[in-house]
């Protein structure tokens, strides 16, 4: 049996446990899987449970991503380029760190027949994943990344990585209605990562129209997975657009997460099957 958990603050919202418990039973796989809080600077105290509990792996939300990584024996190539960790898997005395975030992300795009190579993105938001999301991009071929922030200073650090490390055109704006619409008419991937339309938050885009200016190709992809379409991803649906919301990326990164855990690999896209199923069942939805 192996002894999972993920940690974070705040954690009661997760959805992990459901995912990676669909995951190992589809597997065969017996465990165990709980969720601890575990605020900022309190990392060192879990070490020390999950070192008497005998845990075998955890994930991390924020605030540990990078936090984590002083007390790392290891960290692999796509946790190094980003300099964040979500995996962890204890191994003896050391502790090795991973990150399938933007593996995840990827996965759950090619799942859809949606690739990056030569293609226009326009990613909304500046936040920590949005970091990683938008090194991926430019990492896997895309032909321009556009990052839209309120605070354009953050937008602005993202792209100067962006063309420091990787070979791709990289721009910044500052987020407001009007820049949107100028950015779509050329945009094949529209990646929100803001909390814009998120449950329990207020604030929301205060008009769509922007969605008007983009070609039938494109995709609209919200990392928001509760509710399970956003007004964004309901109005982009009508428009005829491709849409896809952020369970998907969730249970792709939870499923390399799991490989990494039981050092077995498996068929993602009948795994993932299961999994949607059973989150469906429950009341989530990916699609």
């Amino acid at each position: 049996m192996i002894k999972l958990a993920v940690i974070g603050d705040p954690i009661a919202h997760s959805l992990s446990p459901q995912v990676h418990s669909a995951a190992l039973d589809a597997i065969g796989i017996p465990y165990t899987y709980e969720k601890v809080q575990v605020k900022k600077g309190e990392l060192s105290s879990f070490l020390d449970y999950a070192r008497e509990q005998g845990i075998d792996g955890f994930n991390l939300t924020m605030p540990h991503k990078v936090d984590i990584l002083p007390y790392l024996s290891f960290i692999d190539k796509e946790a190094e380029r980003y300099g964040a960790v979500n995996t962890v898997a204890v191994r003896g005395e050391k502790l090795y760190g991973y990150n399938t975030d933007a593996d995840g992300y990827m996965a759950s795009l090619y799942m859809q027949g949606w690739r990056p190579e030569d293609k226009n993105v326009v990613i909304l938001g500046a936040g920590g994943v949005v970091r990683t999301l938008a090194r991926k991009m430019a990492y896997e071929g895309a032909k321009k990344v556009t990052l839209l922030n309120r605070t354009v200073e953050k937008a602005r650090e993202i792209c100067q990585e962006i063309a420091m490390q990787e070979n791709a055109e990289c721009q910044y704006d500052v987020l407001t209605p009007e820049t949107l619409r100028r950015y779509m008419g050329d945009c094949d991937l529209l990646m929100n990562g803001t909390p814009l339309g998120m449950e329990g938050i207020a604030q929301d885009f205060p008009d769509f129209s922007f969605l008007d200016e983009m070609k039938t190709s494109a995709m609209v992809s919200d990392l928001i997975y509760r509710p399970a379409k956003t007004n964004l991803l309901q109005r982009a649906e009508k428009s005829g657009l491709c849409i896809q919301n952020g369970l998907g990326m969730l249970i792709c990164q939870g499923l390399l997460a799991d490989q990494i855990y039981t050092g077995m690999s498996f068929d993602m896209q009948k795994v993932f099957t299961i999994v949607e199923e059973k989150l469906c069942l429950s009341g989530e939805n990916v699609r």
